[in-house]
């Protein structure tokens, strides 16, 4: 996830029971600053596809939604799973998803009492990982796609009761910065500007980048996931940034500014169709009202946003961070005080803030991989201890290789 969370790590030792203790990522600590037409036009049919759903009536087990399908006289039924009331959830590559590993994954979902995945719709550098039913998506994924029966996959879990998030990385998108090089970030030379991975950015100020996002939350809604939740929403942090050349973003508006457009125009959208929306953001927008140099900060986020999900990862701050020599050493404080934080913030530019309501929007990332400390068991449930006394809504757990450490997640 984001820049924090994509570097592959090194296996870690086995534990007693056969599972892998997370190994290290290698991430960048972050701290006081981190470092047009004709697309619209091309993604036109799935700007309108919300339309053509037929929501049926809600009930405990979810909402049955009616999707039309080319040469059929009936639509087939999606059945969308309720919300959970604590969302316990981990993360899936895409390739996990593809592979007999979802089989272990779902077994290990049910023994430690999970009830949420969320999957990769693309690979890396950007590559759809499955066959959208449009054909207008034929250039941004191979013939034979990692994910090789989504809809299987999708009624899998959904007949488990599996709450299915979609994740959809935005702005670091090679595949198509190379299919539309108008809009993606050059060099002084003219060439392809690239982050410290080698990886390509789109211009956050290019509509086509929030159409686009758009046009895969409309169909990943459509094929059965229950909910979409976009990463790497913002401008790049890593890399030679003076040496970017923006082919859209012209410097009138604040980053923070451009960004909050974004919001509005890809959360609003959702909320207003009643898909829900969720947003990946670093742990330190809960901890500032600055934007970080990348243009997120949580006021422009919050409004249009059903959840938000800071990646509030305690070997994520820097030494010192509220006190903490070693913030890893402190997965229950690191955490609930990101999340305490967050209402702090807000408060600033909204004072009569609900803290109730922003409390359940939130549902933090926090970590099962070793960086700065052995997150064991200890820690893990260290920091979910801190999501529920800090009233969020649910967590989210991270490894890179999804490789987790057992624990029954619901004692």
């Amino acid at each position: 996830m984001d820049t924090e969370k994509s570097v592959t790590p090194t296996a870690g030792p086995k534990n007693a029971s056969g599972f892998y203790v997370a190994g290290s990522l290698g991430v960048l600590l972050i701290l006081g600053g981190v470092s047009a037409f004709i697309l619209i036009r091309q993604f036109s049919p799935f700007l309108t596809r919300p339309s053509e759903l037929t929501v049926g009536k809600s009930s405990a087990d979810g909402i049955t939604i009616n999707v039309p399908a080319e040469g059929e006289s009936k639509p087939p039924v999606i059945k969308h799973i309720s919300l959970p009331q604590e969302v316990r959830g981990i993360y899936w590559t895409a390739h996990t998803a593809g592979t007999s590993r979802a089989d272990s994954l779902l077994a290990y979902a049910s023994s430690s009492h999970l009830n949420t995945v969320v999957i990769d719709l693309k690979l890396d550098d950007g590559t759809l990982a499955f066959a959208p039913l449009d054909p207008e998506f034929k250039e941004l994924y191979p013939v034979d796609p990692v994910i090789d029966d989504l809809d299987a996959l999708l009624d899998r879990l959904g007949e488990q009761g599996i709450y299915r998030i979609a994740r959809i990385a935005v702005m670091r998108d090679k595949t198509f910065g190379e299919l539309h090089p108008e809009i993606a970030l050059r060099d002084p030379s003219g060439g392809t500007w690239r982050d410290n991975t080698g990886m390509q950015w789109l211009d956050p100020a290019a509509p086509e980048v929030a159409e686009y996002a758009l046009a895969l939350a409309h169909e990943a809604y459509r094929r059965g996931f229950d909910e979409i939740q976009f990463d790497y929403v913002r401008f790049a942090s890593d890399g030679r940034l003076s040496a970017i050349r923006y082919p859209i973003y012209d410097g009138k508006q604040t980053k923070a500014e451009v960004m909050r457009d974004f919001f509005q125009r890809v959360g609003g959208t959702l909320q207003e169709e009643k898909i829900p929306v969720s947003f990946d953001l670093f742990g330190l927008t809960y901890c500032t009202t600055d934007d970080l140099n990348i243009g997120q900060r949580l006021a422009d986020v919050y409004p249009f946003a059903d959840f938000l999900s800071p990646m509030a990862y305690p070997s994520h701050y820097a030494n010192g961070f509220e006190g903490f020599a070693n913030p890893a050493l402190y997965p229950y404080e690191v955490v609930k005080r990101t999340l305490e934080k967050g209402i702090e913030m807000l408060k600033v530019t909204d004072p009569d803030l609900d803290p109730d309501e922003f409390r359940k929007k939130s549902r933090p990332w926090i970590q099962d991989f070793d960086i700065g400390a052995n997150y064991d068991a200890a820690k893990v449930k260290a920091q979910i201890k801190a999501s529920r006394d800090a009233g969020a809504s649910g967590w989210l757990i991270w490894n890179a290789r999804n490789v987790y450490t057992p624990i029954d997640y619901l004692k």
